[in-house]
């Protein structure tokens, strides 16, 4: 089992550019069979040979491995402490940048708009929101919602902090509901992969939480790096509370008084304009999709 799984991720990576090959090979096993079952194949090698017949379904791929995992306002205790540690230090800066690496529907993105409208730091604030897959990100930037969703989200929204009705931030869109066009319109979607792709923003705070978790430890290594590498000074990185991370301690000091929140020990690397950003990543609003 283990040579079928590594000899996809190689034809995946060789054959089309996406690298896999350091993502923790149970997970990897797991989406692939499922996919095969999908399918109707008898198993991974036989999943090889129809992607070689067919690489027009490649992104079908992609997106099974990368299963969508989000809600709004996942974790309100890691959320808790970043109201009440780094929300405080964000407002002294003049220009805010905020990563959500790895993510998925983009429901911790949208949930993180409201809480910096509500401490009134919106404003002067730009969130990337990033993921692999191109079709997880083109359903994520509609900013769509199911109402049960919302209904099932309302504790957690007021552990977080909330401080009004979580259903005012949401429209009606096509039986369902979408987050009102002044929040989603500061969220940039992003097609990155954190396995290739180099530094394309300059953040004050980086969340990637529940994504590490499916990575080997040289993988954890080069995001840990990366993570490092696009922090301003002073800069934050969050994680989920299932992660932990090996040799984080090298790079990443944990913040006082918090589970989940790191700061850099190495010095931020040199400052890059948002323009600069902005031309190294592939863009999803307003149609940018590369």
């Amino acid at each position: 089992m283990l040579n079928e799984v590594q000899d996809f991720a190689a034809l995946l990576y060789d054959r089309f550019g996406h690298d896999f090959r350091d993502y923790r090979p149970a997970t990897l096993a797991n989406r692939l069979q499922n996919l095969c079952a999908r399918l109707r194949l008898s198993g991974i090698p036989a999943l090889h040979d129809w992607l070689i017949r067919h690489p027009d379904r490649i992104a079908l791929v992609v997106d099974h491995i990368c299963i969508p995992v989000t809600e709004l306002f996942r974790e309100p205790d890691t959320l808790v402490q970043v109201r009440e540690h780094v929300f405080p230090m964000l407002r002294s800066f003049p220009q805010v940048t905020v990563w959500h690496a790895g993510c998925a529907g983009g429901h911790e993105a949208f949930s993180m708009a409201i809480l910096l409208h509500e401490a009134g730091i919106l404003p002067r604030t730009r969130i990337f929101a990033s993921d692999i897959s191109s079709g997880i990100l083109e359903k994520a930037a509609t900013g769509r919602v199911e109402p049960q969703q919302i209904d099932g989200a309302n504790a957690r929204y007021v552990s977080s902090g909330g401080s009004a009705r979580l259903a005012d931030y949401f429209r009606p869109l096509d039986g369902g509901m979408k987050l009102d066009d002044d929040l989603l319109n500061k969220i940039t979607f992003v097609q990155h992969n954190l396995a290739t792709d180099a530094v394309f923003c300059e953040a004050n705070l980086i969340f990637c939480c529940n994504v590490l978790i499916y990575f080997e430890r040289q993988l954890q290594a080069r995001a840990l790096e990366l993570f490092s590498d696009s922090l301003v000074r002073g800069g934050f990185l969050c994680l989920g509370q299932r992660e932990t991370p090996i040799g984080a301690q090298k790079k990443f000091a944990r913040l006082p008084g918090t589970g989940w929140i790191y700061r850099p020990l190495s010095q931020p690397h040199p400052q890059i304009s948002r323009s600069q950003s902005a031309s190294t990543a592939n863009l999803l609003n307003d149609g940018k999709l590369k």
